[in-house]
């Protein structure tokens, strides 16, 4: 049935963000109060912020903002918001709960995301989220002791690949450890940029 995945489709977040949200009065205000950038209704997926159409973007500046409320969600990304973005706010609250240092990958990805935002205030951790943080500030302390004196240098895949296998069977739940430990670690070519 054509029209029943039609608004089906209308209701994913990735499609109301981008289709939908512009239209809203409610939605254009929150974005203009989060200093967010809207795409324009009607622009193809190429058109706007040179492809950061994703919901990460309107998902990271509620969270930094402090304004990650389940209303401000359903204004920005629709009703299915808890459903469909649920990963994506999660994994974006523990990168942005992280503090990523200037120098590190996870820090220079948000630089261009955050630009023009009015504050930065995100709410403080939950128990959940300070346990997962402990977690990766666990990793983060392992991938440095792998990489020995090469502190500051590039995490190589070598280093990745070693600190998976000492995993041994425990590799798949802590893959997302990992990976933040590696996105949150000053990397020798991006040292000393800071943000704006």
């Amino acid at each position: 049935m054509p029209g029943r995945a039609g608004r089906n489709r209308t209701r994913d977040p990735f499609y109301y963000w981008n289709r939908i949200a512009p239209t809203k009065p409610g939605a254009q205000a929150l974005a203009a109060e989060l200093g967010l950038d809207t795409p324009a209704a009607g622009h193809s997926r190429t058109d706007f912020k040179s492809g950061i159409l994703l919901t990460r973007y309107p998902i990271r500046r509620l969270i930094i903002t402090g304004a990650d409320t389940p209303a401000n969600y359903t204004t920005l990304l629709g009703p299915l918001w808890n459903i469909k973005a649920a990963d994506t706010i999660k994994q974006t609250r523990i990168e942005v709960l992280l503090c990523p240092p200037p120098g590190s990958p996870a820090h220079t990805a948000s630089m261009h995301m955050d630009a023009g935002a009015p504050r930065y205030a995100p709410r403080g951790p939950s128990a959940e989220e300070e346990a997962e943080l402990n977690e990766v500030r666990n990793m983060q302390q392992r991938l440095s002791g792998q990489m020995g004196g090469r502190s500051g240098s590039d995490v190589e895949s070598s280093d990745i690949k070693e600190m998976i296998m000492r995993m041994g069977g425990d590799w798949d739940t802590n893959l997302g450890a990992l990976e933040a430990a590696v996105n949150n670690t000053v990397q020798g070519g991006e040292r000393g940029k800071d943000k704006p």
